[in-house]
């Protein structure tokens, strides 16, 4: 019997909604949480990320839990870069698409890198907003004010640093 679960987290300014499957993470959304407060029955996974998102948001470094990704349903190459991603790039870190394309085992392929942090289901957990263009900021799928919010959280200038304008 398959078991579906929605969650929302909320911490100061960020909101996460997590959507399971058995346990497995198939996606999460980062958006602002308007006031909103989390949801006041948590799974165990949920409650941990609740517990970091709370201390991310008060500039404290964290290590986010490693909970189970839906990676079975993504190409070999977007398993490997998400995993590359999420194990090699840490809290108060950034890389460029190039960096993270070479990193990952493909050099050459750094607009496809952009394409998988754009569609990246669970960002923060899997930190696209720390993956930088050469030229800038780069895109986030929950917006740039969010990517330079997370990016000040862990320790970055934006306002003064040109590379995140």
């Amino acid at each position: 019997m398959r078991t579906r679960r929605h969650e929302y987290l909320a911490a100061g300014p960020l909101s996460l909604s997590l959507d399971w499957d058995n346990g497995v993470l198939l996606q999460l959304h980062v958006d602002w949480s308007n006031g909103k407060h989390a949801d006041t029955t948590l799974s165990d996974a949920g409650q941990r990320i609740q517990e970091c998102l709370e201390q991310y948001v008060r500039g404290e470094r964290i290590e986010w839990p490693r909970v189970p990704l839906a990676l079975h349903d993504k190409t070999p190459f977007l398993q490997k870069v998400y995993t590359t991603l999420r194990d090699t790039v840490h809290y108060g870190e950034t890389i460029s698409y190039g960096e993270l394309a070479a990193r990952a085992g493909s050099p050459k392929a750094y607009r496809a890198i952009g394409t998988a942090m754009g569609r990246n289901p669970w960002p923060v957990l899997v930190p696209c907003h720390r993956v930088l263009s050469s030229s800038g900021l780069g895109g986030f799928s929950a917006g740039l004010d969010i990517k330079r919010l997370l990016l000040e959280l862990e320790g970055h200038a934006p306002a003064t640093d040109r590379r995140f304008r």
